[in-house]
């Protein structure tokens, strides 16, 4: 391998990718310009098999962050989560997903916090207000995993939540050395879509578009759109933007750019299976809340996997 990261043989600075490589190591919720594609819908996911534990995979933007107060640069402003307006919207797109009957709700936390989330849902459970006082629990009482998923697991009567998360930044497979040469440390590595001729999402445009859509819709038509399946529909931005840093900056005999796109899949894998490992066996039906960025690969990967496969939310989410 060559001593030094391919990175010049195509602009790969500029705010646009700096941006955006922020928003691929966060985990945000993603965003498109591009019209949804004709053949997306719900029946692309695969029917069901007798024996299969079926898994809804919720994408999710991160409801407690917003511009200004984290590093994630695709972070948009979701509105006051806890004000009035937004809880109702919360209860309907809770009740919708309730109609699956879900037996377990699993949620973006990582499985060795399981004993405080299982404090935390807990307090949830008896008083909302009192989440600040547990024990090792760190997150803003907006974050999803309490807005969304502690929500839906109480409305079902639900014991507990399960943590499946398992983290891992895009730079976990990288040398040292490799790691040295990455500009900027990870935030100036995307391909600049004005550099290329193939349609590639820009960051700056796609956030433009979340930020409208949160601020003149609901909730409910919010999670409609990001959750609406296909290449080119908001969920797929992620995998876009790593797959095209990945190939253009590499060539034959020299991979070291892809391996940032390795160790995102490597990180969906290891979440896939905690999906399969973590909740009781006899739970046939787990809804999972995620991040949306991970839902194409997560989609792939229980697509493939014979003891699991994935249901869309759409249906439940539509009126």
């Amino acid at each position: 391998m060559r001593s030094e990261l391919h990175l010049n043989r195509r602009s790969v600075m500029g705010s646009a990718a700096a941006a955006a490589i922020a928003g691929l190591a966060g985990c945000a919720g993603l965003q498109t310009t591009a019209e949804t594609p004709a053949a997306a819908g719900p029946d692309q996911w695969p029917d069901p098999k007798e024996g299969q534990r079926e898994v809804m995979l919720l994408g999710s933007t991160h409801l407690a962050q917003s511009p200004g107060d984290t590093q994630n640069a695709y972070a948009t402003d979701p509105g006051d989560i806890l004000g009035e307006q937004r809880q109702r919207e919360l209860e309907t797109l809770t009740d919708r997903l309730a109609d699956w009957e879900p037996d377990r709700i699993a949620v973006e936390e990582r499985v060795s916090e399981q004993p405080v989330i299982d404090d935390a849902y807990a307090a949830y459970r008896d008083d909302p207000d009192t989440l600040s006082t547990v024990s090792g629990w760190e997150r803003d009482r907006s974050n999803e995993t309490v807005q969304i998923g502690f929500r839906l697991a109480d409305k079902l009567g639900h014991d507990s939540v399960a943590a499946v998360d398992y983290f891992q930044s895009p730079a976990a497979l990288l040398t040292d050395e490799e790691k040295r040469q990455l500009p900027n440390s990870l935030r100036a590595v995307l391909v600049d879509p004005d550099t290329v001729e193939y349609p590639l999402p820009d960051a700056a445009e796609s956030n433009a578009e979340k930020q409208q859509r949160l601020d003149e819709g609901s909730l409910v038509e919010f999670y409609q759109w990001l959750n609406t399946p296909g290449v080119g529909a908001a969920m797929w931005n992620n995998d876009m933007n790593f797959y095209a840093t990945a190939f253009e900056n590499s060539e034959p005999g020299d991979y070291t750019a892809v391996k940032l796109m390795t160790a995102w899949t490597q990180r969906n894998l290891r979440i896939a299976s905690n999906i399969w490992n973590v909740p009781a066996k006899d739970d046939e039906r787990v809804l999972v809340v995620y991040g949306a960025s991970h839902v194409p690969q997560l989609g792939q990967i229980l697509t493939g996997a014979p003891m699991m496969a994935p249901v869309s939310p759409l249906p439940y989410l539509t009126d």
